[in-house]
């Protein structure tokens, strides 16, 4: 498939790219509607992409947005949240990817002003990419998850091959629903360094009965959902061409293309890795971000054990107790991981996406921890939020 609208791509971006850029930050070219630059290659199977909205370190959107085209995504729509991110001349200069600023014209275009919840602006931005895809299929995903391909039926890792994914997406029958992906979620092994962005082992969404589940996760357990600190849901790859729209987990029907309660198949050649807070500090700069916000407008975002994290975390009075929290959260003892794994719960083998980066890119961006973090303290160190402001200057390293 090819977009349906002329956008700007199909251009030698080596001799146009400040024109990109220009045009991108003032919000101008393909009518506001963004940057495109078509790859080229074979097709083999349906064709798909990405869209995330992202307000992360320059780095890992660049890695997350490399690692998908090199996975053989045709196209990945980049919004950026904040209009000013440093990242977008680097983004921009992608082949494949579609760059938009989401600044107050863009905002303006989509919902009058900028909502103030972030569910919202991703739901609108996805939405926006979804008309005006050029693929068969696409999923949006946040700039922490990663598609890992498996060999098929659960059976084991695939380390790049697609092949069993393409061939899921093709056998499914086109107006009958969606194609979710289950997701597995980051977390370390106590006593573990953490050295890489990606280092770790990944839990899997556990819905067992009440009096198992806190055997399972024992003090934890009433701040996960699932066993999971974040979301059970995972992501959806989303069939073009319909009048859906798309939220952050799923698509919702519109107008004559309804979607029924029960329109997903649950793939089995792909898992939805979650790196829920890329280093310790990034997980607790998260959670001071949510609670910068309502009540309400976290329970617009959030489920009731993410809400408790956040309250958790606006409770603590140091950086000691700070740590605790996500240790508590994000850390598991080698006996548990060791039982999470024998129960399928669990997987232990690396997640390494640095070839394929390096592979897209010609080079390897930083995504060592100490640098990511480093590049969160610029980002935070002038803060209007003063706890945040505050953890960000008393954090070590």
């Amino acid at each position: 498939m090819f977009p349906k609208e002329n956008h700007s791509g199909a251009l030698d971006l080596a001799s146009s790219m400040w024109n990109f850029s220009s045009q991108a930050e003032k919000g101008q070219g393909d009518g506001g509607r963004g940057i495109m630059v078509r790859m080229n290659g074979p097709d083999s199977g349906p064709s798909w992409g990405i869209v995330m909205t992202a307000r992360e370190p320059g780095n890992l959107v660049l890695a997350n947005v490399a690692y998908h085209l090199g996975l053989g995504a045709r196209e990945a729509h980049v919004y950026l949240d904040d209009p000013g991110d440093p990242a977008a001349e680097t983004l921009a200069a992608q082949p494949g990817v579609r760059l938009t600023l989401c600044d107050a014209d863009h905002w303006q275009r989509l919902a009058r002003r900028r909502p103030e919840g972030q569910n919202r602006r991703q739901g609108l931005n996805a939405t926006d990419a979804y008309r005006r895809a050029g693929v068969d299929w696409l999923i949006h995903l946040d700039a922490d998850e990663f598609l890992r391909p498996m060999s098929g039926q659960g059976a084991g890792l695939d380390a790049g091959n697609t092949d069993g994914m393409l061939a899921e997406l093709a056998a499914f029958p086109r107006g009958f629903g969606y194609v979710a992906v289950p997701p597995a979620e980051r977390v370390m092994p106590r006593g573990a360094a953490q050295a890489g962005l990606f280092d770790g082992v990944f839990r899997r969404p556990a819905r067992v009965p009440s009096r198992l589940y806190r055997a399972l996760y024992g003090g934890a357990a009433d701040l996960l959902d699932g066993g999971m600190s974040s979301h059970t849901s995972g992501k959806a790859f989303t069939p073009t061409g319909f009048d859906y729209q798309i939220r952050i987990h799923r698509p919702r029907g519109a107008g004559a293309d309804r979607l029924s309660a029960h329109s997903a198949h649950r793939a089995h050649a792909v898992e939805l890795l979650h790196f829920d807070g890329l280093t310790p500090l990034h997980w607790l700069v998260k959670l001071m971000r949510y609670g910068e916000h309502t009540t309400e407008v976290q329970a617009g975002m959030n489920g009731p054990h993410r809400m408790r994290q956040v309250a958790d975390l606006l409770d603590t009075g140091d950086i000691a107790a700070a740590r605790a929290l996500h240790d508590r959260v994000q850390v598991l003892a080698p006996d548990r991981v060791a039982r999470l794994a024998a129960l399928g719960l669990c997987e232990t083998a690396p997640f390494d996406p640095s070839p394929i980066i390096a592979r897209v890119l010609g080079e390897m961006p930083d995504l060592s921890a100490r640098a990511f973090d480093a590049d969160l303290r610029r980002a935070h160190e002038s803060s209007t939020n003063p706890r945040l402001a505050d953890l960000i200057a008393r954090w070590p390293g």
